[in-house]
């Protein structure tokens, strides 16, 4: 069934499934580091931090500029690539129309008009990347959305965690 849908859909749906699958690896690496690393990873920089400027001789500004940044900057790595890869996915699909809507051309200027059968499989192929493309993005989105929020509270806690280290303010 699938082996049909690609075919039906044409080469413009391979390059779709390449850009899921990249979606995808994405998407489980952050939530593998949200769910299962995040903690360890956090408490390791927040100790390391500790010991290299302690509470007692270290502004909470620097704190902020320098170690709530780089967890902030090290967290969301590869967020951008993940957006960009959602919302090339729309565009990629109405390449795929395009694509299509020349072989449906392509054969009626062979055929002519007096052939509907041959033009459905240009037609499907014109509609099906797009229809796809759409989808990935729907959900594409809908996971962006929230490992964006699942990262923003994550740091939210953390910055309170800093504050309750007893840092000047």
């Amino acid at each position: 069934m699938l082996d049909e849908l690609f075919i039906r859909g044409g080469p413009v749906l391979y390059v779709l499934f390449l850009i899921t699958l990249m979606i995808f690896y994405i998407l489980v690496d952050k939530y593998i580091f949200i769910f299962l690393n995040s903690k360890k990873w956090l408490d390791n920089k927040l100790s390391s931090f500790y010991k290299e400027f302690p509470p007692s001789s270290t502004d909470y500004k620097y704190v902020e500029s320098i170690l709530i940044n780089s967890v902030t900057r090290q967290s969301k790595s590869n967020i951008k690539i993940l957006q960009g890869l959602i919302s090339m996915c729309p565009m990629i699909g109405l390449l795929g129309t395009v694509y299509g809507m020349i072989e449906v051309f392509e054969i009626l200027s062979f055929l002519g008009t007096g052939n509907p059968r041959a033009m459905s499989s240009g037609v499907a192929m014109a509609t099906i990347p797009t229809m796809t493309g759409m989808v990935i993005s729907l959900f594409g989105l809908y996971f962006y959305q929230d490992i964006t929020s699942r990262i923003n509270s994550m740091t939210k806690n953390f910055i309170t965690d800093i504050k309750l280290r007893g840092y000047k303010l």
